[in-house]
């Protein structure tokens, strides 16, 4: 069927690009803080397995629709049954829940991995009838990828009841200090599971930042006793410097169409914004005799850069051209970054991470961490990651882009920063 040629298109793809990541290993677990009740209620009954089979997926499932704030999966404890298929439900039972729709389904293992079949099932008629069946699949996964199975549940199911692609499939990447001169820059999903290191380095690593097309990785490095903006292929492992003027240089950014990297440098003194080459060359400098200069990052159609700058006296966000040129204030305290579908801006202010619509002018505050920086969107922009800090550590945070759901992801033995979201990773 359809569905399952392009499910293997997908287990190639992610296998090509992340051939190290088919342990389930996990840095960070995700914790909830708190969640509000105006979320839509959802039941994922749990799939019923035919042999043995090592993970929970409909637990899965049901952590990544409340993740994104706008589902309450209603609690195990309190399913009166556990049908297995659309025609063992009785949409009367769960209506009386206040649950609109019912996710069910069967995991069976298949030689080497996993059948996952679901069914999503509208059990209060809005479809035209109670019972009908609105969304469905099946597909065999290789044993190492049975939570990429779970995540491609959650994005047909979030996707048929929200209209928005879901983002469940995607990956971070951040920063992990272990002691005083121990570093890694990880990879792992979005939930903190299969991780895996890049690139280890006794010297400072910060501010990675995906391609888009989510095969490389930007990000500063002082190996060199020198702050330098390097590019990482993800499949060959090959590195390239692309940001080394004289002084610091960081806080890196891919274009969107991927060709071109902005980067922060001092070489005069004071921090500029300078765009080049995402496979090097002569930098091309944008700002100049306007305070300091960093943080750059591109607008959805790369018309323009967004960036913080202390010109007016204190840090704030300002807009400019991609060709560099006059600048326009935003506000804020920094890390402006447009959401894909450019309607909203995500920021830092008055240290918390803070929403702006672009339309409308309103601004909300997601957060309630302390010291929150380094905001990360997820490409369908209803989720954001950030740092923390917690007592002497730093934490990475998750809050949903409406501020309906907020979580921690604690991660031991080391302090936890620069968290940066993947972009898509495969087709639909």
């Amino acid at each position: 069927m359809k569905l399952a040629s392009r499910f293997k298109h997908l287990v190639g793809l992610v296998s090509i690009v992340f051939a190290t990541s088919a342990s389930a290993e996990s840095d960070v677990q995700i914790l909830v803080d708190g969640a509000t009740n105006a979320s839509q209620p959802i039941v994922v009954v749990p799939f019923k397995a035919n042999g043995g089979v090592p993970a929970d997926v409909a637990q899965i499932i049901s952590d990544d629709l409340r993740n994104s704030g706008k589902f309450t999966p209603v609690p195990r404890a309190k399913l009166p049954a556990q049908p297995g298929a659309a025609g063992e439900v009785v949409p009367d039972q769960w209506t009386s829940l206040g649950a609109d729709n019912v996710v069910v389904g069967q995991v069976s293992a298949t030689g080497g991995g996993y059948n996952i079949a679901y069914q999503l099932i509208d059990v209060l008629g809005t479809s035209g009838a109670a019972g009908n069946v609105i969304a469905q699949g099946s597909f065999t996964v290789p044993a190492a990828q049975i939570r990429l199975g779970a995540h491609t549940v959650s994005d047909q199911v979030f996707e048929k009841l929200t209209q928005i692609r879901g983002a469940f499939r995607t990956k971070i990447a951040y920063v992990v200090q272990r002691g005083v001169s121990s570093y890694e820059l990880r990879v792992s999903d979005y939930d903190g599971f299969n991780a895996f290191t890049v690139v280890t380095s006794k010297e400072p690593l910060m501010s990675p930042e995906w391609s888009p097309d989510g095969n490389k990785i930007a990000y500063v490095t002082f190996e060199n006793k020198k702050s330098q903006v390097v590019v990482q292929d993800l499949q060959s492992r090959s590195r390239k410097v692309v940001g080394s003027l004289k002084g610091h240089n960081g806080a890196p950014a891919f274009s969107p169409n991927g060709s071109q990297i902005a980067f922060a440098s001092n070489q005069d003194g004071l921090l500029n914004i300078y765009v080049t080459g995402a496979g090097g060359g002569s930098p091309r400098q944008l700002t100049s005799n306007a305070g300091n200069n960093t943080e750059p990052s591109w607008s959805p159609d790369g018309g323009s850069i967004l960036f913080t700058s202390d010109r007016a006296g204190s840090p704030q966000v300002y807009r400019m051209s991609a060709s560099g040129g006059g600048a326009s204030l935003i506000g804020g305290n920094g890390s402006g970054k447009i959401s894909a579908d450019g309607k909203n801006l995500i920021m830092v202010s008055g240290d918390k991470i803070v929403r702006r619509d672009l339309t409308s002018g309103g601004t909300e505050v997601l957060s309630s961490t302390f010291l929150d920086e380094s905001p990360s969107i997820s490409p369908n922009g209803t989720m954001v990651i950030y740092s923390s800090t917690k007592g002497v550590s730093k934490v990475l945070q998750l809050v949903s882009a409406d501020g309906r759901f907020k979580a921690n992801l604690p991660g031991a033995g080391g302090q936890f920063k620069f968290p940066a979201w993947s972009p898509y990773l495969h087709k639909q």
